[in-house]
């Protein structure tokens, strides 16, 4: 019919469609390859120091997990004592002290310290991998639109070749004049009335919004829930690694010792802290290079970690402890007060000189940039917005009252 100019338009753009699809398509089976790494593929024997996989590790073996390392499999601690970060999981900010018979998961981190885990489950069992199963799951379900789409697809295909062929046909059967326009028309149906694209539309879609959701931490269970989404009328968030940032930022820093200065004070501190792997850590490093205090390790000590407690150094001679409560017990054998900064909602830090407090410095986990945007945009669309945490209601009203400040 010498219609070449169509043709190729027509063949150019089912092609780029299906180029399309099979791109989105790969992006989301990488979102999940990814989201089945977070937990380590080796493992090490305790007993032994053996490597081996994962996946061949069986009930009730004891593993060994360094500082610093991933724990492969779910478990119990049965040796050593340390602190682990469980933000890939829980989204907890604070690094969670663990000791004998403490309950470790796959996929989160060991802070510091040594411990042997004794595992409780076989590796595709693990937590992890029941989250990625979950979202695979939540992939292979058909949402209710896609269900109506499937079972419409049945009649409408049979529906659109009895018209095509009828437009080819019975002109024919009629004799009727130009049989290539009716010719024509019958392949033009057929081709613009293919449900490829309706078939297919949904399940693309619903499965790069799911992946999508999955990468950003967010389990949806299936189509139907995504589809609920567009219907919801409240939303409630986790405080901690969703409103908040999930890292620690120092938001004061008081020597309390007149003859120790500000900046002598965050110079021990940043030093022995840059020997340390906590957030904490990082967070007072980071601090002191603001004030352009460079930290020096090579001149700390006698350097210790005392997990779920705090670190200790010995700095120009001094012995320097830095933490929370539990290490001005160990400095000085007395516990300090500080009820006006729990009422702000911040976690309070101790440093201590000897026996001697030296200073004290607040951490607190800032909220995200953006969520005062965000909170503002659910509530321009008439959503209702509540905030879900296991802190205390400090913690809480210091959330609340950052992303009130932003919003005005």
């Amino acid at each position: 019919m010498n219609d070449y100019t169509e043709a190729g338009t027509i063949v150019f753009l089912f092609t780029i469609a299906e180029w399309l699809e099979s791109r989105a398509s790969h992006k989301a089976n990488a979102v999940m390859s990814s989201l089945m790494s977070i937990a380590p593929q080796k493992a090490v024997i305790a007993e032994t120091g053996e490597e081996v996989d994962a996946d061949e590790v069986k009930l009730n073996t004891v593993l060994a997990v360094k500082a610093g390392e991933i724990i492969p499999i779910d478990g119990v601690v049965v040796d050593g004592n340390c602190e682990v970060d469980e933000r890939t999981l829980t989204g907890e900010s604070f690094p969670v002290p663990k000791q004998v018979d403490s309950t470790v998961w796959a996929g989160t981190i060991n802070l510091n310290g040594y411990m042997n885990v004794r595992t409780t489950a076989l590796a595709e069992d693990c937590v992890v991998a029941k989250m990625a199963k979950l979202v695979e799951e939540a992939q292979n379900s058909k949402s209710k639109t896609q269900r109506f789409i499937d079972k419409f697809a049945q009649y409408y295909t049979p529906v659109v070749i009895i018209i095509s062929a009828s437009l080819a046909v019975i002109p024919l059967a009629l004799r009727l004049h130009d049989r290539n326009h009716w010719f024509r028309l019958a392949l033009v149906v057929l081709v613009s009335a293919c449900p490829c694209a309706l078939i297919l539309s949904t399940p693309v879609a619903t499965f790069c919004a799911l992946t999508k959701a999955a990468s950003a931490g967010l389990l949806i269970k299936g189509g139907d829930y995504l589809e609920t989404l567009g219907k919801i009328k409240a939303m409630a968030f986790d405080k901690t690694g969703t409103i908040t940032r999930g890292e620690f930022a120092v938001t004061d820093f008081q020597p309390l010792c007149n003859d120790i200065s500000f900046d002598t004070l965050l110079y021990w501190v940043s030093s022995i802290e840059s020997k340390s792997s906590h957030p904490m850590a990082a967070a007072l490093v980071d601090y002191g290079r603001m004030h352009s205090i460079e930290p020096q390790p090579e001149n700390v000590e006698e350097f210790q970690n005392f997990p779920g407690e705090g670190i200790q150094g010995k700095i120009e001679g001094k012995d320097i402890y830095i933490g929370n409560k539990k290490i001005a017990h160990r400095a000085s054998g007395t516990v300090p007060t500080t009820e006006g900064d729990k009422k702000t909602g911040k976690s309070v830090g101790y440093v201590y000189y000897g026996t001697t407090l030296a200073g004290i410095f607040g951490l607190s986990d800032s909220c995200r940039t953006g969520v005062a945007e965000a909170i503002k945009e659910l509530k321009s669309l008439g959503i209702k917005t509540a905030m879900l945490t296991g802190d205390s209601e400090a913690a809480a009203m210091y959330a609340h009252e950052q992303a009130t400040r932003a919003c005005s």
